[in-house]
């Protein structure tokens, strides 16, 4: 064998391998998304469209109450690139510039929005957050199992003075069952008076052994049969209507809870402009029609909302009429006093 003749060709087959050595270590990798949800919110469907779209993949992260997500960034989690932080939450985290300022400029689907959302006092001016969902919260009732009031307006003493104690579930979230207790007894669900909070916090102690749980995933209990009432946010009771027409949702006469879930992106976010890309995607009005029609859930996006058909814009479980949404308010920040219905609610669960 000539080895002279052969070296040049070695040489070639070297300089090519290490050619496209170079080019797989120099594609750029395509980052993955960490998205921190609520459970039940985005379809595995629209992901996979995300991911086809743009060629970035998303990992989601449930969260189970809004104190979760914030103690847990608090702490120094880092890695979440879009987050979805209440309204109430969201005045603490901007006040703890724990939240980066969002580039409206990669969001041109924010159009989209209803301007009645674009600038809630939690946030004004939208700087922080684009709305993704809103909701009440209330009670839902298998009425094939509990007999409702002659006029069939509901109370939270149907929740808090069940017929069915055995098949009745409360929220796991401190805020909620706090408002609700409120609520009933005729004061604000953001009261801060050390009294008023004491109050509230006897009739939860009674309420500890009136209910089956606190459980703040009840809509699948619901369907099973094992719960007959259920503290639930309206999304979960309109889901729950949808399978089963026997379960209907109420929003009590003494008003109650009104919130927004956002997106936000933390100011620890590895990926901002592919967060930015995800929230825009979600606000294409195509996108948004196909969560919330799966979901059932209320949308701010105006756009997508005309899209629906007219069974679900009418939906009243979803949509409440303005005399109903009237008697709902948001939770605001208790500030310091947030400390004290904290340590009640540890010492109640304890």
């Amino acid at each position: 064998m000539d080895l002279k003749k052969i070296a040049p060709f070695a040489a070639i087959l070297v300089v090519i391998g290490l050619g496209f050595t170079f080019l797989r270590s120099s594609k750029p990798k395509v980052p993955t998304l960490r998205v921190y949800t609520w459970s039940n919110y985005l379809p595995d469907e629209v992901l996979k469209k995300f991911t086809e779209t743009t060629g970035i993949k998303v990992e989601l992260s449930y969260l189970s109450s809004n104190e979760e997500m914030f103690a847990k960034l608090r702490a120094g989690a880092s890695g979440f690139d879009v987050i979805q932080p209440s309204d109430y939450m969201m005045r603490q985290m901007i006040k703890l510039k724990m939240l980066q300022p969002l580039d409206k400029t990669q969001l041109p689907n924010l159009k989209h929005l209803d301007p009645a959302y674009a600038n809630f006092s939690y946030d004004p001016g939208q700087q922080f957050s684009v709305p993704f969902t809103w909701g009440t919260t209330g009670i839902a009732v298998n009425t094939e199992k509990v007999k409702l009031p002659a006029d069939g307006k509901v109370s939270w003493k149907l929740l808090l003075d069940s017929p069915d104690p055995k098949h009745t579930s409360v929220l796991d979230d401190m805020r909620e069952v706090f408002g609700a207790v409120l609520a009933t007894q005729g004061e604000s669900i953001n009261a801060k008076d050390p009294a008023t909070l004491d109050r509230a916090r006897q009739r939860i102690s009674l309420l500890k052994n009136s209910i089956l749980m606190f459980n703040s995933e009840p809509k699948a209990l619901l369907l099973k049969g094992e719960l007959n009432i259920a503290h639930i946010f309206s999304c979960d009771g309109a889901q729950a209507t949808a399978a089963n027409p026997k379960i209907k949702y109420f929003i009590p006469e003494e008003g109650g809870t009104l919130w927004t879930d956002n997106f936000a992106i933390p100011t620890t976010a590895p990926n901002v402009a592919e967060a930015h890309k995800f929230i825009n995607f979600v606000l294409d009005p195509k996108i948004a029609v196909e969560i919330v029609s799966d979901k059932k859930l209320a949308t701010p996006n105006l756009t997508a909302r005309k899209l629906l058909d007219k069974v679900e814009q009418e939906n009243r479980s979803v949509y409440p009429e303005p005399k109903d949404l009237m008697r709902m308010k948001f939770l605001d920040d208790l500030g310091e006093t947030l400390q004290v219905v904290s340590r009640m609610w540890t010492e109640l669960k304890s």
